[in-house]
């Protein structure tokens, strides 16, 4: 084969290689905008047809992060997991994927496992965040220790202070705490606001009056 013959083959199969992650990177931002359009399970069938290892520009681990936030939000909580832990073992900083392992665990009923996950989180909170503050003040709840639940759930308020469920969890958190008036106050405010599960806070309060 002469030396032309052979520039063009190779100008034709890097041709052919950029292409193929130009695809692959489409493809990863097309199935990004069905996920935040929450088409879930038509953004995981469309992930799950792209080779990894063919994305070039598209960060591979922000590509398991999504398809596990997929299985999150269908309830696939073990799958979930499977793709959360391949984007930190790619980015241990990834901070979001920490949470949301966290709340997976938690989910299957491992605890110990959710604050792990949650407490590796925290090494790499660089945002403010409101679902991880959330979680992290329940969580605190869990371990019996209100003022860091107070903490967090109050920082959660500043950031979404229309969500009911900072004031469920701040009505528990303020009881622990020995605060009766601010925890009636949370009370009524998730009661207002629609928390769906008041049944549950009523009891958890009456147990620790």
């Amino acid at each position: 084969m002469n030396i032309k013959k052979l520039a063009a083959l190779s100008a034709a199969v890097i041709m052919t290689l950029t292409l193929t992650a130009c695809n692959a990177d489409g493809a990863a931002r097309k199935y990004k905008k069905l996920y935040s359009e929450e088409n879930y399970s038509e953004a995981l069938d469309g992930f799950l047809q792209i080779d990894a290892e063919k994305l070039k520009n598209f960060a591979e681990e922000e590509y398991y992060y999504l398809i596990g936030n997929c299985y999150m939000h269908m309830e696939d909580y073990e799958k979930a997991l499977a793709y959360q832990e391949k984007c930190t073992e790619l980015a241990p900083e990834y901070f979001k994927a920490w949470v949301n392992m966290g709340v997976a665990y938690k989910r299957l009923g491992n605890s110990e496992k959710a604050y792990e996950c949650y407490d590796t989180a925290l090494q790499y909170d660089t945002q403010d965040y409101a679902p991880f503050y959330i979680s992290l003040g329940a969580s605190y709840i869990e371990r019996g220790k209100p003022v860091s639940a107070v903490e967090y759930l109050e920082k959660a308020q500043r950031l979404d202070p229309e969500n009911a469920d900072i004031y469920a969890f701040l009505a528990i958190a303020y009881a622990m705490e020995i605060e009766p008036e601010k925890s009636d106050e949370a009370y009524k405010t998730a009661e207002a606001m629609g928390y769906p599960q008041m049944d549950k806070i009523r009891e958890q309060l009456n147990k620790i009056r």
